[in-house]
């Protein structure tokens, strides 16, 4: 016991002897790594070469030369750290290609993968760098010469950062807006590019496209600055005087810009275009109650609408390049002058927009959008009636307010008239298909109406959708059957209104539903007909007997002052659609079915 008590007392006075030693002892201080120290360098900045053939001079607006003023910035790590060097006359060459100064407040950044160590960016305006610049330089915008360079011992050889696109054009524009079919970027609201001594690493970093660049104008030349790798498949450019954009400039072909590169077009002048603007305030825009296949205009002027498929405002066609009108029609069978009813038309913005004739000329119009191949992509009806067109519940003989007239009518059907005026058969229609054609043309004749413009076209047989979108004049048809080959009975539809419904915003083809030839018309309340005078009449709203046509040989009407079609949306069959049957000549007038290929009329109701 004793032998171990005096092992313990060892002990513990070994270790209070080691810890009194260490306690006298200080840490040995970490070495202090020293603050990098400013450098003051004699710096000789070097503009980029251009290529130019013998006697052709560089654009006016490209840089070849340093002026008194013009700053760069140059940086190492940091950008704290950079310097904005601001020239002087007395810098600069006597060519101006190069200029010379000292520089304070250096601070290289120096890495073991490139020998360069500081870097230069021009013009110091564009420049944006974040914290840490390391080797890159950052731009605020892409629409302007930026250059960049890495140095050679005191050198930095200038580097064109954009490609560029040059145009020339005669006459006194004050601007430009340059733009793709297709909205593909243009630039960029930032750019950092990284710059070494190295071809190698060189790259560039985007963000924030830019889909339209719109600049002011002086002189004739046009330079527009692109990123590297920017490709343009096909381009407008317009050219603005006196505070509205008047001319265009349409490009086809594909452009390619490389860095330091330019691509030049040359005088566009003689390739220029009227400008047609959906945006001046003197356009009417027929939006205003929603998109459809048919657009009514009441007064003269200008008008715009959206250029898509029917009802739907997100179904755009597809690379449109023009408009055209397709024909014209006064709905009687005077012979019709060509832009008397649609004066002009053009398409802009993905917006068709059309003028009537100053003088406004009531009738009615197919006007169609194609594209660069004149393939028509979408067409749409313009109605321009001789009178105010009044909508009402007429004793509630259609189960909805409709219009007091056919579709496409120029007037209402009078009952008071002796004769019914024939501008009030209005257009007619295959079942389903949202294109009109005329009707008669002279009172009780079968002879169509006559037109200006395209002709109709007779297929030999059915006809596929697609086929009459592309030619909205060709009909096709069977025997008491179809005119499309593969049916469809949802091309107008009870449940809603179709992207091939033919009636203007706020309307649709009736249904069958509740409408007054549910049962016997001429049991109705108000039941009346005037077979002499060509009408009639079911409550009070009065119905011309307009005919219809299924003589597809001729291309006549049949019937008219004898019976008449008024389609439902509903289809009866795949071969036939629903519709009121009224036959003066048969003392019948009942809900009934017909061929779907048949050209009958539409009395419009509110949606």
């Amino acid at each position: 016991m004793h032998l171990i008590m005096k092992t313990i007392d060892k002990v513990s006075i070994l270790c209070i002897l080691a810890l009194a030693f260490s306690c006298g002892q200080k840490d040995e201080p970490a070495p202090v790594k020293p603050e990098p120290q400013p450098e003051t360098r004699t710096l000789t900045f070097v503009l980029p070469s251009i290529d130019l053939e013998e006697g052709e001079e560089a654009p006016a607006a490209l840089k070849t030369a340093w002026e008194a003023g013009d700053q760069i910035v140059v940086h190492g790590e940091y950008a704290k750290n950079q310097v904005t060097v601001t020239l002087a006359a007395g810098d600069i060459s006597a060519d101006g290609k190069t200029a010379t100064k000292t520089v304070d407040g250096l601070f290289p950044y120096v890495r073991e993968d490139c020998t360069s160590s500081l870097y230069a960016a021009y013009p110091a305006s564009a420049v944006d760098n974040l914290k840490h610049c390391f080797f890159y330089s950052k731009f605020s915008t892409t629409n302007e010469e930026i250059m960049a360079a890495s140095n050679s011992g005191d050198t930095f050889q200038f580097q064109r950062i954009c490609g560029i696109l040059s145009f020339s054009v005669e006459g006194e524009y004050e601007g430009y807006l340059l733009s793709t079919p297709k909205k593909e970027a243009l630039g960029y609201e930032f750019l950092q590019v990284k710059l070494t001594d190295k071809e190698q690493l060189y790259s560039q970093y985007k963000g924030d496209p830019v889909l339209q660049i719109e600049e002011s104008l002086e002189g004739s030349n046009i330079l527009v600055y692109l990123p590297d790798g920017t490709t343009l498949n096909g381009f407008t450019l317009k050219l603005k005087e006196n505070g509205e954009y008047t001319k265009i400039y349409k490009h086809a072909g594909v452009v390619e810009i490389g860095r330091g590169a330019m691509v030049d077009l040359g005088d566009i002048s003689d390739e220029l275009a009227h400008y047609d603007n959906p945006f001046s305030d003197d356009v009417i825009d027929l939006d205003i109650m929603g998109n459809a296949n048919c657009y009514v205009i009441g007064d003269p002027g200008a008008y715009k609408f959206k250029a898509v498929k029917g009802n739907n405002p997100l179904a755009f066609v597809e690379e449109p390049e023009e408009a055209v009108v397709l024909w014209e029609t006064w709905n009687d069978d005077s012979e019709v002058t060509p832009g008397s009813v649609i004066a002009s038309v053009s398409y802009a913005e993905d917006y068709i927009i059309l003028h009537t004739p100053d003088e406004l000329k009531p009738g009615n119009a197919v006007v169609a959008v194609k594209n660069a191949s004149g393939k028509i992509l979408w067409s749409w009806h313009i109605w321009i009636p001789a009178t105010y067109i009044e909508t009402g519940s007429f004793g509630n003989i259609m189960g909805a307010d409709m219009m007091d007239r056919n579709l496409g009518a120029l007037v209402a059907t009078a009952a008071s008239d002796s004769q019914i005026d024939v501008l009030s058969y209005g257009m007619v229609y295959q079942w389903g298909r949202k294109d009109p054609f005329t009707a008669a043309g002279s009172f009780n004749s079968g002879t169509q109406a006559t037109w200006a413009g395209e002709a109709e076209v007779v297929a030999p047989g059915l006809i596929t959708l697609e086929e009459s979108i592309e030619n909205p004049r060709l009909l096709g048809h069977q025997d008491n059957a179809d005119w499309v080959n593969v049916p469809n009975n949802e091309y107008w539809s009870e449940t809603e209104k179709t992207l091939y419904d033919p009636c203007p915003a706020g309307y649709r083809v009736p249904n069958r539903t509740g409408s007054f030839w549910a049962s016997d018309v001429s049991a109705q309340a108000g039941w009346s007909i005037n077979a002499a005078a060509g009408w009639l009449k079911v409550g009070t709203g009065v119905f011309p007997i307009a005919g219809y046509r299924d003589d597809y040989g001729v291309g006549s009407m049949a019937k008219v002052g004898a019976r008449t079609l008024y389609w439902f949306a509903r289809a009866a069959s795949d071969a036939k659609g629903a519709g009121a049957d009224l036959r003066q000549d048969k003392g019948t007038y009942v809900f009934g079915s017909a061929p779907k290929a048949r050209l009958g009329s539409v009395r419009c109701i509110v949606e």
